[in-house]
């Protein structure tokens, strides 16, 4: 009911310069990767008094939160086969596809390649088989996971020190390769790419700082600056 007032009650103006207001966010390791260095980068004289609090979830997407107020936006993955809910509104960010990360020593990867080698898998929400997998199921191919991990924050490192695999998002690398010695090959099969969007109830979805922090995410994915 408190949520449902507050969506009731005629909000001010909101003025970026002078906020102090905080968002909560839900994220994963890759879109906190993607989104938030640039963010912070943009924001610091824009918006200089707004806070955020970043919220990892055990499930994806954030529907329950979303719809009772505890997060303003959720930032993840669609595919075609999600739920929808009516009182949800998603906006696609950007565009994305897995490519696949390894030592730095290796210099090609083919289909054979790929299915010999050993396997590193981030699953954040602990699941039993992520869209690669059931890929290449379809395809009637299956690779040997070696480690299964919930965050991607050590996962490029254990790459870069040994002879596991890794198919990531293809930002996420450009992003990672600075900072770790890794390379970064073509996934050697076909798969669909996936959008990146920007989840919101529509109703809370409209005051003013969620729809500026809305509108200067949607300017970064334009500049090409995520």
């Amino acid at each position: 009911m408190s949520f449902l007032n507050h969506e009731l009650t005629p909000q001010p103006e909101f003025e970026a310069a002078k906020s102090s207001e905080s968002l909560h966010i839900a994220i994963t390791d890759f879109t906190a990767l993607c989104i938030f260095p640039a963010l912070m980068h943009t924001l610091q004289d824009a918006a200089p008094g707004l806070r955020f609090e970043l919220r990892y979830l055990p499930h994806s997407p954030a529907l329950t939160e979303l719809l009772a107020g505890e997060v303003d936006l959720a930032l993840g993955f669609s595919t075609a086969e999600e739920i929808r809910h009516p009182e949800l509104e998603e906006i696609s960010w950007f565009e994305d596809e897995y490519v696949v990360i390894s030592n730095a020593s290796r210099t090609r990867l083919t289909l054979e390649d790929y299915l010999a080698a050993r396997h590193l898998v981030v699953t954040p929400w602990n699941e039993k088989q992520g869209v690669l997998d059931l890929r290449l199921e379809e395809l009637g191919y299956t690779r040997h996971i070696a480690i299964k991990t919930p965050s991607m924050l050590s996962a490029p490192f254990i790459v870069a020190q040994s002879d596991l695999l890794m198919a990531i998002p293809r930002y996420a690398a450009e992003k990672l390769k600075a900072a770790v010695d890794i390379n970064i090959f073509t996934l050697p099969f076909s798969i669909q790419k996936f959008d990146v969007k920007i989840y919101s109830h529509k109703r809370s979805g409209q005051r003013g700082a969620t729809r500026w922090l809305k509108e200067e995410l949607q300017a970064l994915a334009q500049q090409g600056d995520k």
